[in-house]
């Protein structure tokens, strides 16, 4: 019970009291849209940068001791206090944080313990809470911390940059003596073990007074590794890709104790526990470190563990080329496959809108930007360029002013009676068949809304969308057209019949990632806030009237003139770009096939 009750007081924190969208842009942990991957684009983007203008930048890695363990109630108090929670809900979550007991049993004894500090373990608002804390941190101006601070949960990263060496020391002790000081006041302390501190340049001569974290003299490292990433001084990601192939391989060498020439896991299954469990191990977070796959030091580090895992599920022989093993198993280069979903994470993190583009041209003996590179491996995609992307962050859907009827459990009990269910709807109500089609002539989609048990035809239409548009979509854009002519409507008993059972359960779940589901959600919402309001699934292609006549529409729409704006699906990008890898891949086996005759 206590933890549906924090999950109810965390919805409303969110949606009604829409608290998480003031949390500071640069605190990327335990926020929705927010990644490892997002924090680290930002990162290397930054210093990327400064690199490229052949200046420096002080990297300092701090992380707080016991930071959900060790912080301080009266901090947790200030930080929700100052929040636009009300009062009742304000003191409830400072109750349920600081009247909590631990009771030790040893032999016959027993003793009961008050806890004095700390987020509970494994509660539902601890993160919340502590995003809270941290918040006052990060609202700090440039005169008390004069460089970019950056949080990950408990992780801290401060980046001071510029051409100047003393200043940038300036910057930073004043930007540690800030932080040291701000954790006093939360009864926390940050861990000088755990410090480290980088200098990202590709200068070769310069010297650096030392830094002092806790009274303790913190030297310079040569890499840190950040949320699974090694940065190392140049930001060339060679240690990183040692680390990365060292721990594939060790997980490859496990799974080989399983497997032998004639005996154990099938090929299929070797292939399978490859590409779902050590390929991700060497593809994480790929779209920052993707240049480091442009040199053959470390290519060929990478494709060795693919050659292996390739081996294991063939039998080849060790000699065997890493291009015969690639076509021989039907698996694409690593390299190309990287490069493939460094373009996806790029696509992925500019439809969250995280995606900050280098905007200075690449000159030849600098540094090259992920971002750069990323963009150029798209560039000869058909992906339209201005259009809105139908992936974004996820929003929550509470508040729903229609109903949703489902089959159930009883499929086809509910199919046989649904002509009878028309066949007894009043004749005032409005009834609404809405459909989507995809055939070879492209996108479209349809409705038609009568009243007077299908009598009398309100309106009847068809448009088309554009052709990287899904079925999905397709169905909900029939819906939304469906709600502007019904908008003017009160006070009216209306039901929408849809085929699609994957559209109604999206718009009836509790969040969503598409904007295509939220604008079909915030339509629905709007008529039914004037009118009562029923979406109904209807079964396809069984001759319900209706249902046939949307189809027809639908169909008819595919060959429309007149296309309706649509936001580009993720997937469809996805295909495009794992296109481009498969012909590339058959390019390359093409050209290189001829050197393995002898």
């Amino acid at each position: 019970m206590l933890k549906l009750q924090e999950k109810v007081i965390l919805w409303h924190m969110q949606h009604d009291l829409n608290i998480a969208n003031d949390i500071n842009k640069r605190q990327f942990g335990f926020k929705k849209g927010c990644s490892t991957e997002a924090a680290l684009h930002k990162v290397t983007h930054t210093i990327e940068r400064r690199i490229a203008k052949k200046g420096y930048v002080l990297g300092v890695f701090l992380d707080i001791e016991g930071a959900f363990d060790n912080v301080s109630f009266k901090a947790i108090s200030e930080a929700v206090k100052a929040t636009k929670v009300d009062l009742a809900t304000a003191q409830w979550i400072i109750n349920m944080v600081t009247n909590r007991f631990i009771t030790l049993n040893h032999k016959d004894k027993s003793r009961r313990v008050r806890i004095r500090r700390g987020c509970p373990q494994g509660g539902i608002l601890s993160p919340f809470l502590w995003n809270l804390v941290v918040d006052d941190l990060l609202s700090f101006t440039a005169k008390d911390i004069p460089g970019y601070l950056q949080a990950f949960a408990d992780d801290l990263l401060s980046l001071a940059e510029g051409d100047d060496l003393d200043i940038i020391w300036d910057r930073t002790c004043k930007t540690i003596k800030t932080i040291e000081n701000w954790c006093r006041t939360k009864e926390l302390s940050i861990s000088a073990l755990k410090t480290q501190i980088v200098m990202f340049t590709w200068n070769s001569k310069w010297t650096l007074r030392p830094i002092t974290v806790g009274n303790n003299i913190i030297g310079l490292s040569k890499s840190a590794k950040f949320l699974g990433v090694t940065l190392d001084s140049k930001l060339n990601f060679n240690e990183h890709i040692i680390n990365t192939t060292k721990k594939a391989t060790a997980s490859l060498m496990q799974c080989r104790r399983a497997v032998g020439p004639t005996w154990g896991m099938s090929p299929k299954t070797c292939k399978w526990m490859y590409t779902a469990v050590i390929r991700p191990i060497l593809s994480y977070c790929c779209s920052i470190w993707i240049r480091a796959t442009q040199t053959d030091y470390n290519a060929k580090k990478l494709k060795r563990v693919q050659a292996l895992a390739l081996r294991m599920m063939s039998g080849a022989i060790p000699s065997t080329p890493f291009i015969a093993l690639n076509h021989l198993t039907d698996t694409s280069d690593i390299i190309l496959f990287l490069q493939g979903e460094a373009a996806k994470g790029a696509a992925r993190l500019q439809a969250y809108g995280s995606l900050t583009l280098e905007t200075i041209a690449f000159r030849k003996g600098t540094i090259k930007n992920h971002t750069t590179i990323n963009k150029q491996f798209m560039a000869d995609l058909i992906i339209p360029p201005r259009a809105t992307r139908d992936l974004t962050t996820p929003t929550m859907m509470l508040g729903r002013h229609f109903i949703v009827t489902t089959p159930g459990a009883d499929t086809t009990e509910y199919r046989n009676s649904l002509q009878n269910t028309i066949d007894n709807i009043t004749s005032e109500t409005i009834t609404c068949y809405t459909d989507g089609s995809l055939t070879d002539s492209g996108c479209g989609a349809g409705y038609i809304i009568t009243t007077d048990n299908n009598n009398t035809t309100l309106e009847e239409r068809s448009f088309k969308l554009p052709d990287y548009c899904t079925v999905y979509q397709t169905e909900l854009t029939a819906i939304i057209e469906a709600c502007k002519y019904l908008s003017t409507y009160t006070n009216t008993h209306i039901i929408i019949w849809s085929d699609s059972l994957s559209s109604i359960q999206a718009i009836s779940a509790l969040s969503t990632r598409s904007r295509t589901t939220r604008d079909c959600y915030d339509s629905l919402n709007a008529l039914g806030s004037n009118n009562t309001l029923e979406i109904r699934w209807i079964a396809a292609h069984i001759g319900l009237w209706g249902n046939e006549k949307a189809d027809e529409l639908a169909k008819l729409g595919t060959t429309s003139e007149s296309i309706l704006k649509c936001p580009v699906p993720q997937s469809y990008i996805k295909r495009q770009i794992d296109n481009k890898v498969n012909r590339l891949n058959q390019e390359t086996w093409t050209s290189q096939r001829l050197d393995l005759v002898p």
